[in-house]
């Protein structure tokens, strides 16, 4: 158990000390990677919630709006008490909603931005020139593709050739809304560093969103020595 730990530490921080050597250029790739599948589960996960406040609020002005209006043409009826806004007047509520609204139409245009660098998904020659992209980007160094997968939501269907119908389905099944395909392939860690370093040179964006990195040893069947060591790597990507 000790010795695991001890090993996983010394990964940890040889891991630390490459990333620390890339140029800023190629961490903030990476960097924009985790950030894409950010504004994937902020689109997945809290839009619907903020759809709803909007909806309140914007239900609780508009009957504020028609009682102030009826108050005003009948002013000897009693006072109807406001719509509960949260605690809220109606100044501070419509500013929260307005700033609801932009932040959406913020997170909207940056989706719309992001989609635009993906993959259409009813092109397929575009679809085989990101995955001859991604071999040829991996055979430029010490990689070797064992294979590329598409991730379907029916495991039946896993041998199939991707048609737009399945990739629509896949992509509706994850958190990313998008198509997912896994990487297989043996690697030195400096040709898996230089294959991460490259992604922003394919024709279309392939985000890293899981992996899955296992070293591999092969032995003298005599001595039991250690003769060569690589890497057998399984990447995810969102395309």
């Amino acid at each position: 158990m000790s010795r695991n730990l001890t090993e996983l530490l010394s990964r940890w921080h040889e891991w630390r000390r490459n990333w620390e050597k890339l140029p800023a250029k190629d961490r903030n790739l990476r960097t924009a990677a985790v950030a894409f599948v950010l504004v994937g589960l902020y689109a997945a996960l809290l839009w619907p919630l903020s759809g709803k406040q909007i909806s309140k609020l914007e239900y609780d002005l508009e009957k504020m709006a028609v009682r102030e209006k009826n108050a005003a043409k009948a002013e000897a009826k009693p006072l109807i008490p406001p719509p509960n806004l949260g605690g809220r007047n109606q100044r501070d509520a419509e500013l929260e909603l307005q700033a609801i609204k932009s932040q959406l139409e913020d997170v909207t245009l940056e989706l719309r931005k992001l989609n635009a660098r993906f993959v259409p998904l009813d092109d397929s020659l575009a679809m085989n020139a990101l995955k001859s992209g991604l071999t040829s980007l991996a055979e430029a160094g010490d990689m070797e593709v064992m294979a590329i997968e598409h991730v379907y939501s029916r495991s039946e269907d896993k041998d199939k050739p991707p048609t737009p119908q399945m990739l629509q389905e896949a992509a509706k099944g994850n958190p990313f809304k998008r198509p997912l395909i896994v990487v297989h392939a043996r690697a030195s860690f400096r040709g898996l560093m230089q294959f991460l370093d490259g992604l922003n040179q394919l024709p279309y964006v392939a985000a890293p969103v899981g992996s899955d990195i296992k070293v591999e040893v092969e032995r003298n069947p005599q001595t039991n020595a250690p003769v060569r060591q690589w890497l057998d790597v399984r990447i995810k990507f969102a395309v």
